[in-house]
């Protein structure tokens, strides 16, 4: 007689995995985003009051402040629909469908992180600094090739000093590293890893400190090419892109995003099942028109 074989049906499923997306969080809000928001206003103050020392002639010249706006646009993210066909539901040892709908929340707020990456990275160039180690680091970018100086305590305290050249308050400094760079940050006797510290971190994401910045790590941050221009989310790889540290101040960048809606079409008799999907509306931008407060330290 042939043997039996059993087999066992777990009920614990194996489940998609995610970057850590809680650094963009460190923003400020443009809240109320709906369907029908297409982009967002920012005005921006205009020049502050001169001063007289001792003024001796009155009245005092009077001047109206000419204020100004700035303008970046909220985009509409949608997953591609799932189908759960009946059967399918019945013979899994586990709760598909609720596992799927996770994983599309999970993937627009992926996909909205690496997009407010991209928003927030600096275009001026003096907003833009370049590690000075020695050039026998790593290409660390993906699809990068060669070698790129590696990151240093100099290049890392010159960031501090840009937050305080431009006044930018304490306690609201920020930088994401990638994980591909952060073998070269645990050389740096400076950084305060939380790992190995009774500090707890007091915002969520946050592994350590540098020069009074709170440090963020990812798998993926914003790359930039040969020119130094920032690279789009998806944007094809090339041999010559740099990786960057992206560092802000919470009051200098904006985010908008909207509540993550789930569409779903329930016993469709055409699907022998029901089909899913899942949208958001989201976008980002510097706060400030000169990008004060929002640099780039970018493999050179």
């Amino acid at each position: 007689m042939a043997e039996q074989v059993i087999k066992l049906f777990s009920k614990e499923l194996q489940e998609n995995l995610f970057p850590a997306n809680e650094f963009y969080k460190q923003s400020k809000v443009d809240g109320g985003i709906g369907a029908k928001f297409g982009s967002v206003e920012i005005p921006q103050a205009g020049a502050t009051p001169a001063i007289t020392k001792n003024p001796s002639s009155f009245p005092l010249t009077a001047s109206q402040r000419t204020d100004d706006v700035k303008t970046y646009t909220v985009d509409l993210y949608a997953t591609a629909a799932i189908h759960i066909e009946d059967v399918n539901e019945i013979v899994t040892n586990y709760d598909k469908r609720s596992n799927i709908l996770m994983d599309h929340a999970a993937t627009l707020n992926t996909r909205i992180a690496d997009e407010m990456g991209v928003a927030w990275a600096p275009t001026l160039l003096a907003q833009k600094s370049f590690t000075t180690g020695t050039a026998d680091g790593t290409a660390l970018a993906p699809g990068a090739t060669g070698t790129r100086n590696a990151l240093t305590r100099d290049d890392l305290s010159s960031l501090a000093i840009k937050f305080d050249i431009d006044d930018v308050p304490a306690g609201m400094r920020n930088i994401l590293v990638d994980a591909r760079l952060y073998a070269q940050l645990l050389k740096i006797d400076s950084f305060i890893n939380f790992d190995y510290v009774n500090r707890k971190p007091t915002v969520d994401g946050q592994i350590g400190e540098i020069f009074g910045m709170k440090v963020f790590k990812r798998s993926k941050s914003v790359y930039f090419d040969a020119t130094n221009i920032k690279k789009a989310v998806g944007a094809a790889t090339a041999a010559t892109d740099n990786l960057s540290i992206l560092a802000w101040a919470d009051n200098c960048v904006r985010r908008a995003e909207g509540a993550v809606k789930v569409y779903a079409d329930i016993d469709n008799p055409l699907y022998l099942g029901s089909v899913f999907n899942a949208a958001v509306r989201a976008g980002g931008t510097c706060g400030r028109t000169d990008e004060k407060g929002v640099y780039a330290l970018i493999q050179a």
